[in-house]
C-alpha cells in the first residue's frame, strides 16, 4: 500500500491537500471518489537541510513542509482542477523507520509507474531563463540526423565558429547562466539517480519555466565531449560540473540495457554515484537499491535505518566483495586522511565522503588494467568480521614518497618537478626511461585508449614547456635531467601535432589527490597521499590494479590502491607464483 497526495486548487490562499491510500499493484485500475483516474506524477527534489519552516494542510492537518518543497507545491498547484503526486515527505511516515524501510523499497516501482516524473530544481533566479532558451538553442543548433556536429575544446572560444553553428559567444551572459544552472544542488542529490533513470518521461522544472530532461543531460553531455567544461570552469567556476547530470544519463542507459538481463551490480552503482550527496549517510547505499540486479535481496539485508552507519557499510562491502569476488570497492577505498567515520575497518569504503581521486580500479565497459593477471579473485570474509582475507602477493616495497600531491593546477610544477628529482636516480642509471615517467603521471592512458598513444610523449613536452614558460628557473631545473633535456630540445617540427591540452586533461584524471612514489626494486607509481616508505605493494589475484598495505602486527591496514609502471598488465604473475593469505582489518 502506498499514499498518494491529491493537491486541492487554489491560488494565493493556503495548500490544502487530500490523501488517499492505495494498492500499488492496482494502480493500472484503481479509481477514487467519483471514479477519477489514479493516474500521477512523481516529484523528485532536494530535501536540502532546512529545517520544516513552511505548513500545508493534509486531511485538514497542518503538515510542516521545507521552504523548497512549499516553492514546488505552490508551482503544482493548478487553479481550477486538483491533481494527484506522489511526494516522498507528504507520502511517507519519515518518523516511522519501519514504515520508512518498507516505502523506499517501493521508490522504484512508483517512479516507474507514474506518468511523469517533475525534476524540480528549485526556485527561479535571474539566471534560469536564460539558462534553459540557452539548452533549447543548443539541441536544436547541434542535434543532426547524420552526426556532423563536430566540436573541440577550442571551438568555445572561436567567436566566428560559434557564430555559424548558431551559438551565442562565450563568454556571455547566457553561458554565464548555464553554469550557474550545472552548480544546482539538485544534480548532485543521491536519489534523484533513482528517480529518474527508471523514469518513463521527466521534465525540469526552475520556477515558472520548464525544460524536458533529456534536453539538460544532453547538453551536459555535449558539453563534457567537446572540452568545453574547461572554458566554463575558467572563466566561471569549478564548481560548475555537469558530470553529475551525466553519470545519472549513463545510469539510465545501463539500467534499460540490462533490465531484461543481469541488471545493474550494486558495487558498480556505489563506485558511479561516490560524488553524490545524501542527507542520511544510510542512504549512500539504499538510495541505490532500487537500480540493481538483486534489489529484493538486498531489500531484506540493507535497507535498514536503525541499522548503525559503521555496520550497514561494513556489512555492504563484505557481501558484495565476497559474492561478486571482486576487488572494485577495494579501489573505492579512498585516503584515510579523508574519512569522517575512522570505525570502519581499512579495507571498507567510508561512501559518506566525496570521492577525491578518480577510481584506476574501476572498469566502466571495459578493464584496461590486469595487475593480477588471469587469476581468479579470492577473498573471503565472515559475515559480521572486521576482517578480510584476501589471497595475493607482496610484490614491491615504497622507497621515496613525494612531498605534495596534485591538488590543483597551482602546484602542477611544484609537483613534477618532485617527481623529476624522485625518479632522476633511476633515468640516471637507465632503470626507467623518460617514458615510463610520462606515462605514469597519467596512468598509461590517453583519452579512452590504453596504453597511451605514443603522441602523448609530445603532448608531454608540450605542458612541460607550457609550464616553463611560466618560470626559467623551473625551467633550468627541468633541463639539468639529460632525459627531460633531450625532450626539450626537441626539433620544433616534431612538434606540431603536440597539444598541451590533452596531456592536462589526462594528468587532471589521474594524479589529483595521488603521490609520486620509488620503489626499492627500481620502478615508479602512483598512490594515495597517506604513502609512506616502508609501506608493501601488493598484488592480489584478480585485481586490477596494485594495491598498498602497512603492516600492523600479524596483520594488515589497507592504505589505498596504486599505479606501479610496469606491472599493470600481470608482469608480476607467473604461472607457478605462490601466493599467500593477507589478513586486512
Amino acid at each position: 500500500m502506498i499514499r498518494l497526495v491529491e493537491i486541492l486548487p487554489g491560488k494565493i490562499d493556503r495548500i490544502c491537500c487530500k490523501i488517499h491510500v492505495i494498492d500499488l499493484n492496482e494502480l493500472p485500475k484503481a479509481t477514487i471518489e467519483a471514479g477519477q483516474d489514479m493516474s500521477f506524477e512523481a516529484l523528485s527534489y532536494t530535501w536540502d537541510v532546512q529545517t520544516s519552516c513552511e505548513y500545508i494542510w493534509c486531511n485538514d492537518k497542518v503538515l510542516p513542509v521545507t521552504q523548497n518543497l512549499y516553492a514546488a507545491l505552490q508551482r503544482l498547484r493548478k487553479s481550477s482542477t486538483s491533481s494527484l503526486y506522489w511526494i516522498d515527505a507528504v507520502c511517507i511516515n519519515q518518523l516511522n523507520i519501519s514504515e520508512r524501510n518498507h516505502q523506499v523499497a517501493l521508490m522504484r516501482v512508483i517512479y516507474h509507474r507514474a506518468v511523469h516524473v517533475i525534476a524540480w530544481i528549485g526556485p527561479d533566479d535571474q539566471f534560469t531563463q536564460k539558462a534553459f532558451c540557452l539548452v533549447e538553442t543548443i539541441v536544436a543548433k547541434t542535434i543532426s540526423s547524420d552526426g556532423s556536429f563536430k566540436a573541440d575544446a577550442g571551438t568555445i572560444w572561436n567567436h566566428h565558429a560559434m557564430e555559424r553553428i548558431g551559438l551565442p559567444r562565450f563568454p556571455s551572459s547566457e553561458w554565464e547562466a548555464l553554469a550557474r544552472l550545472f552548480e544546482k544542488p539538485y544534480f548532485r542529490r543521491l536519489w534523484v539517480v533513482q528517480e529518474l533513470v527508471v523514469s518513463s518521461e521527466a521534465t525540469t522544472w526552475c520556477g515558472p519555466f520548464s525544460v524536458r530532461w533529456a534536453h539538460i543531460e544532453y547538453v551536459a553531455k555535449l558539453i563534457l565531449s567537446s572540452g568545453w567544461l574547461r572554458a566554463l570552469q575558467e572563466v566561471y567556476g569549478v564548481k560548475v560540473r555537469p558530470s553529475f547530470i551525466q553519470t545519472i544519463g549513463n545510469c539510465k542507459i545501463h539500467f534499460h540495457e540490462t533490465q531484461g538481463g543481469p541488471g545493474m551490480g550494486l558495487a558498480n552503482l556505489l563506485c558511479s554515484t561516490r560524488r553524490f550527496e545524501a542527507t542520511d549517510p544510510r542512504d549512500k547505499i539504499i538510495a541505490l537499491i532500487g537500480l540493481t540486479k538483486d534489489a529484493r535481496k538486498y531489500e531484506a539485508t540493507i535497507t535498514d535505518y536503525s541499522k548503525p552507519i559503521t555496520d550497514l557499510y561494513k556489512d555492504t562491502t563484505g557481501q558484495l566483495i565476497t559474492a561478486d569476488q571482486s576487488l572494485l570497492l577495494l579501489s573505492s577505498v579512498e585516503d584515510s586522511s579523508y574519512r569522517h567515520i575512522h570505525e570502519l575497518p581499512s579495507w571498507v569504503p567510508d561512501y559518506s565522503v566525496w570521492q577525491r581521486s578518480s577510481i584506476l580500479g574501476f572498469p566502466l565497459r571495459h578493464s584496461k588494467y590486469s595487475a593480477g593477471g588471469r587469476t581468479p579473485a579470492s577473498v573471503r570474509w565472515t559475515p559480521g568480521s572486521r576482517s578480510l582475507m584476501v589471497d595475493g602477493i607482496c610484490q614491491d616495497e615504497i622507497e621515496a614518497v613525494s612531498t605534495n600531491s596534485l591538488e590543483n593546477s597551482a602546484i602542477a610544477q611544484t609537483f613534477l618537478l618532485q617527481c623529476l628529482v624522485l625518479a632522476g636516480p633511476l633515468l640516471s642509471k637507465g632503470s626507467i626511461s623518460i617514458d615510463a615517467v610520462w606515462r605514469t603521471l597519467i596512468g598509461n592512458t590517453g583519452g579512452d585508449t590504453y596504453p597511451a598513444p605514443e603522441k602523448y610523449r609530445l603532448h608531454f613536452r608540450s605542458y612541460l614547456s607550457r609550464l616553463s614558460a611560466r618560470n626559467q628557473a623551473y625551467l633550468k631545473t627541468l633541463a639539468s635531467n639529460e632525459d627531460v633535456h633531450a625532450l626539450l630540445t626537441m626539433e620544433t617540427k616534431d612538434l606540431k601535432a603536440a597539444n598541451s591540452q590533452y596531456y592536462q586533461a589526462s594528468i587532471a584524471y589521474t594524479a589529483p589527490y595521488r603521490k609520486f612514489f620509488t620503489t626499492t626494486r627500481g620502478t615508479i607509481g602512483l598512490g594515495p597521499q597517506s604513502i609512506r616508505p616502508g609501506d608493501s605493494i601488493c598484488i592480489f589475484r584478480g585485481g586490477l590494479v596494485p594495491f598498498v598495505l602497512r603492516k600492523d602486527g600479524t596483520r594488515h591496514r589497507l592504505v589505498g590502491e596504486a599505479y606501479v609502471h610496469g606491472v599493470m598488465d600481470g608482469q608480476a604473475i607467473w604461472r607457478n607464483t605462490t601466493f599467500e593469505e593477507f589478513h586486512i582489518w
